[in-house]
């Protein structure tokens, strides 16, 4: 997925309350629906995926998780981004029995079946630098998450 033209200063939330995870996709995937990304199925895919398939991750001082659907319930590559330094609770992808505290929560948006490899493989780069990761969570500007992810992603 070209970072270019997946990311959108609007689709950016920095410094969210803690809240629960449901009404957080709720949030997200209105938004998503209100501007046509997806299709009126992924509310409930984003959901049923998560609920079937954590992503939530530990890294170094901090959790992170990847929420994502099959590309059937997306009309738009996007990535949106929220970030939540009280964190969020998510199922552990490692053990989805147990649960964690999630900090930055990227929604990927796919429309290529396999590109989610790629972009994931970038995405776990970034996640091993903790300082860049650090600067994301503690950001308060769209710009500045922008440009973190332009200069690591692309």
């Amino acid at each position: 997925m070209p970072l270019n033209t997946s990311l959108d200063s609007e689709l950016i939330h920095l410094r969210l309350a803690r809240q629960d995870r449901n009404a957080l996709f709720s949030k997200i995937a209105g938004e998503l629906l209100a501007k046509g990304i997806v299709e009126e199925s992924y509310p409930e895919a984003l959901i049923l995926r998560e609920q079937d398939h954590p992503t939530a991750m530990q890294l170094e001082t901090m959790g992170v998780a990847i929420p994502h659907v099959d590309i059937e319930h997306v009309r738009e590559e996007r990535l949106v981004v929220v970030t939540c330094p009280e964190g969020i609770e998510f199922n552990q992808a490692e053990d989805p029995d147990l649960t964690m505290d999630v900090n930055v929560i990227f929604f990927l948006l796919l429309k290529e079946k396999d590109a989610h490899l790629e972009f994931l493989m970038k995405l776990i780069s970034l996640f091993q630098k903790t300082n860049e990761m650090n600067a994301l969570l503690n950001a308060t500007s769209t710009e500045e998450v922008m440009r973190i992810l332009a200069t690591h992603l692309d």
